[in-house]
């Protein structure tokens, strides 16, 4: 995640990655962002 994305997704990164997981956020072209949160099938 590129610095200065917020707080909050900082906080729910180390969630993701404490239970296997990930975030990913990207730029959506005309504005906005796209973001992914993957986490395991337990």
């Amino acid at each position: 995640m590129a610095p200065g994305a917020g707080l909050g997704l900082t906080i729910v990164r180390s969630i993701a990655e404490s239970h296997g997981g990930s975030v990913s956020l990207h730029n959506v072209s005309g504005g906005g962002a796209e973001v992914t949160l993957l986490l395991p099938a337990h």
